[in-house]
């Protein structure tokens, strides 16, 4: 509990926090405004999905840099190390510090959209289950790139080299990862679907996705092709699942082994 009340001093005294829930805000309104000339039948769906699509681009990064430069903190003004010095491993110290982050900034931007749910209600057809399944999406980015965050603060050394891993890393998930796919799915046949399906639903942002659209009865996975069939051969909660304990796990193990050694030392 000690981690967390200082995390959300450490973040409420930032701007950083502040100004990406204010672009989120902004944003969320606009399309809110927009929302309002949908079809009734539709409009709340679809503006959930618009909604989801403005969060793939904002939130990684958001994450990414909030967890980035919060851990990166801790080693610049040598507190890190003052914990390791009370016989705490860096485990449990990334764990708590892991947990703090998550709960500050997941907390902060799942108040904004219970407060947009209030608004939701006024002007469109609110359904909750459809809320809480995009409340869920939210939640798993977050996690996601706050994790991934947490990696790059604990192996960069400088500040620029932090920015630019950051923008990197966001480039690559929100980009260039469907650059490739791109490139290669002209040679995807009924033979090698299965394991391009493994590949593409490795990218959380595609499995989030295909999770939100089928939640809300936009995709059905009925009467689908053999080829997709094959494509889409797991339900996609397993695929989310997957998805969150693998990049979860693989990037806080990697940020055990790969820290910087000016921290090991």
């Amino acid at each position: 509990m000690n981690y967390i009340w200082k995390e959300w001093l450490e973040q409420s005294r930032g701007k950083g926090l502040w100004l990406g829930l204010a672009m989120v805000i902004l944003t969320s309104i606009f399309l809110l405004v927009e929302a309002r000339s949908y079809p009734d039948a539709l409009g709340f769906d679809a503006f959930l999905l618009s909604l989801h699509g403005m969060n793939v681009y904002l939130i990684p990064i958001f994450g990414l840099f909030l967890s980035a430069f919060s851990i990166f903190q801790e080693r610049e003004l040598k507190t890190s190390m003052i914990l390791l010095t009370k016989k705490e491993s860096y485990r449990t110290l990334l764990l708590k510090k892991s947990l703090a982050i998550h709960c500050v900034i997941i907390s902060v931007f799942v108040v904004w959209y219970f407060v947009l749910a209030i608004f939701m209600k006024w002007f469109l057809q609110f359904h909750l289950a459809s809320f809480l399944f995009f409340l869920g999406t939210v939640i798993v980015l977050l996690l996601i790139f706050n994790q991934i965050g947490l990696f790059l603060g604990s192996i960069c050394n400088t500040k620029m080299q932090l920015i630019g891993a950051v923008i990197f890393t966001w480039f690559f998930f929100i980009f260039l990862i469907d650059l490739v796919f791109l490139q290669y799915v002209s040679s995807v046949s009924y033979e090698n679907v299965k394991l391009f399906s493994w590949l593409y639903f490795l990218d959380p942002i595609h499995t989030l996705q295909l999770f939100l659209e089928t939640s809300l009865g936009l995709f059905s996975l009925n009467n689908m092709s053999r080829l997709m069939e094959k494509m889409i051969w797991m339900q996609p909660w397993k695929f989310l699942l997957i998805d969150i304990v693998l990049w979860m796990v693989i990037f806080f193990e990697m940020s055990i082994l790969l820290r910087s050694k000016g921290e090991k030392s």
